[in-house]
Formats: C-alpha cells, structure tokens, sequence
C-alpha cells in the first residue's frame, strides 16, 4: 500500500506516520515547508521513514499542493490520502475521488467542514440547534437580526480555531462587520453563517470510529472560558468529565444522534461542541472529523493512554488495533494562556505548581504581542491530570494564578524603564 501523507503542522517526534503505517508500506509526505524544522538533526528524523518528501511554500493557499499530489500519483498510485488538519479535510477529500481511493468523500467532508451544510442535516434529523440562517450579503444579515433580534454570531461556515468569529450585540456591531467582508458586496457574497447567540457553558465532546463502532466518546467542560474569550487575552481552560458527571450521558448521547444524522466516515476521529444553556439545556453546536485542536490531544493522551491520529493510522493500514479504553485511566485537563498586548518582558521557565504534568511556553522575552486570532493562540500552556475533575480544575487555577503573577508583558506605548 502505497500512502500520501498531507501535513501542515510542526512534525513533532510524536506524529509519526511511518511507524504507524509500518515498513511493509510506503508512506509519502507532502508538507508545508514550515512544518520541517531547519535544525539539521531535528530535520533527519521528522522526516525519517518517508520513501519520498515534498515540500509546498504557502500551504494552505497554494494549489500546486493539489497539482503536485496529481503529478506523483499518475507516475506511482497512491491507495490512500491521509490528512489530519481541519484545512484539509475537503483538500484529501478531492484528491481521494481523482486518485479512486476509498475514505472520505467531498459529500462527506462537506457535511462536516461547511457549518450550513451540517446544520441544515442535523435540523432534519431532529437535533436541538441554535437558531440560524446563511449570510451572503447585508440583507441576509438585516432580516436575521429582525427575526431573532441581538446578540447574534456571525462566522465563516468553513472556517476554525474560532477564526474571524464576530459576535454582534447592536447596530453598532454592524460596521466594523462590513469593513473586514468586503465580500458582503459582491454579486457573488460572503460565505458565512448567523446564529442566535446563547449564553452558555461550553461543552465538547472527542472521539474515534473504527470501522463504524464508535470506540471512544467523551465530553469535557470548559467550564467559564470560552474558545472567544482568549481572543480577549483570557485563560481557556478544558476538563475531562468525570464518569459519573450527571451531563456525561446527555453529552454523548446528542453526540451520537448528531453522528448517526451526518455521512460519518466508517473511521474517523471527531470533535464535536454543545453549549450547556443555564437552565440545563444542551444545543449541539457542530462536529468536526478531525482531532480538537489546543492541546485537546495531549489531554485525551494523558486521560485514556492513546494518541487518536495513531489509533486511526494503524487500523486503516491494516494493523491490530491498539486498545482503547471506555473511560478514562485519569481526569485530565489543561490552560492556555494567550497573548496580551505588548512586549514581552518575563516569562517562567517551568512551572511549579503540584498537578501540573507539563509546562510549556511558546514565545520568549522581547517578542512583541498582540491579541490572539485563534482560540488555539498562547504563549504558555499547562496539562494537569488528578483523580477527579475538581482536583484537576484546581490545579489548572492555581497555574493561572501563578502564570499571571509570574510574567511581565510591558503594554505597547509604555517606556522601557530597564536599567
């Protein structure tokens, strides 16, 4: 078997596809150039295993990712197309149906990639949903807000990471919503989704399918944070549930009917989002096939023992399965820590706070700042793990507290006052 590898993120020693795929098969990766590190000992073994490697500049917008793709499939047939980005999705869907080769279909990825599309099959099936309707230009945008009034949210029905999420709460909303669509004018219009805003808890629920049995399924709370908080500089948290949280069962079954409604792939991972309303309501929000960015994986790694992209890989290469467990070994959970305004001045080095598993940082003294983009943004990190997700929640407190008291970014105006 014969595999093209899609890759646009940091390949990390833990993203191994060749060991998954196995030596009896060849596995060919096409990826962002940025993704390779330029350290040459670090750059030899992220690419190690791998029959034939290219590399693509500008990756998500460029076209010769899909032209290139073509090109070495007609000189040695690829059998399957792998890919794990949200953005690739529909781009390994396209190039699936040229090469003939079974997984995902476009019809499939768009159900789960294009918000209006999914939604539209999960309010024929029944499942509780925000109120909504597609945007193309101004006048779609108006007669919402007449029927439903504000707040609404206003979104990219094929974006993600929160990216370019506006939530309008009166006219005045309105402009500064035009200035960044221009596309809103056009014959052809934008490409966006309204809905109802609700007040919420925000609940998600990951998972795996293997060969159309549903292996893993469980929800986490974000508890007060929301993925639109940390574009406001705030702290995003994530919990797994306990097994015997009362909204455990709720959570995965509206997950499930949202699954059966949807052209689920045979084998996939998910992601799926539900706000918790505060009179005890679950509206499902949407569902992704792909893992949950923001560290969402190293969660569920630490919570069950399994890394899903692994679990996934080596069952559709033909292997024996790894285990996966119907609970988790341990509650975990994890805090990002986003990016304010300013520079940079302290940042700690490692984290001393009892619960903490991991610290990891990800800017450096002097990098001047600005307010995050995506809800996956951070310049610091922690994963906890405990026996309980009371125990848990609190040691991710306490770390915020002491990421909070322990860095020092220096608002943008304000004089360096260093000797």
């Amino acid at each position: 078997m014969r595999y093209l590898v899609l890759n646009r993120t940091p390949l990390t020693t833990g993203l191994r596809f060749p060991d998954w795929i196995g030596t009896e098969d060849e596995a060919v990766l096409l990826t962002d150039t940025a993704a390779v590190s330029t350290d040459p000992r670090e750059r030899t073994a992220q690419l190690a295993g791998y029959v034939h490697v290219e590399f693509i500049d500008d990756f998500h917008f460029n076209p010769l990712v899909e032209s290139l793709a073509l090109a070495m499939h007609r000189r040695s047939a690829f059998d399957r197309v792998l890919a794990l980005s949200e953005f690739d999705i529909l781009r390994a869907a396209r190039l699936r149906e040229l090469f003939g080769a079974p997984g995902q279909d476009v019809a499939c990825a768009t159900a789960f990639r294009d918000k209006l599309e999914m939604k539209r099959i999960l309010s024929g099936a029944g499942v509780p949903l925000a109120r909504y309707a597609p945007v193309s230009n101004l006048a779609d945008l108006v007669g919402f807000v007449e029927s439903n009034g504000y707040p609404i949210v206003v979104k990219p029905r094929r974006g993600g990471g929160s990216m370019d999420v506006h939530v309008l709460r009166g006219e005045q909303d309105i402009d500064p919503l035009l200035a960044s669509h221009r596309d809103l004018g056009t014959d052809d219009g934008a490409q966006l989704i309204a809905e109802q805003y609700i007040e919420h808890e925000l609940l998600h629920v990951d998972g795996i399918v293997l060969g159309g049995e549903i292996r893993l399924l469980w929800a986490s709370t974000q508890g007060d944070s929301t993925c639109l908080d940390i574009k406001e500089g705030h702290a995003l948290h994530s919990c797994l549930m306990d097994p015997e949280d009362e909204l455990l069962a709720p959570a995965q079954e509206l997950t499930r009917r949202a699954l059966a409604a949807l052209p689920t792939p045979d084998t996939s991972i998910f992601h799926a989002e539900i706000f918790l309303t505060g009179d005890g309501r679950m509206v499902f929000n949407e569902v992704a096939s792909r893992m949950g960015g923001g560290m969402i994986e190293d969660v569920l790694k630490l919570g069950f023992g399994v890394f899903l992209p692994e679990v996934m890989v080596r069952f559709l290469s033909g292997h024996q399965p790894l285990d996966v467990p119907a609970a988790p070994l341990r509650i975990a959970g994890l805090s990002l820590f986003p990016p304010r305004p300013g520079t940079l001045v302290e940042i700690p080095e490692e984290c001393p706070i009892p619960g903490i598993t991991q610290y990891r940082r990800y800017a450096e003294p002097g990098t001047e700042l600005a307010l995050a983009k995506l809800s996956v943004e951070k310049i610091g990190a922690v994963l906890a793990t405990g026996d309980s997700r009371k125990e848990v929640e609190a040691a991710l407190l306490d770390a915020q507290a002491w990421f909070e008291r322990s860095t020092v970014i220096r608002p943008t105006g304000e004089p360096d006052l260093a000797p």
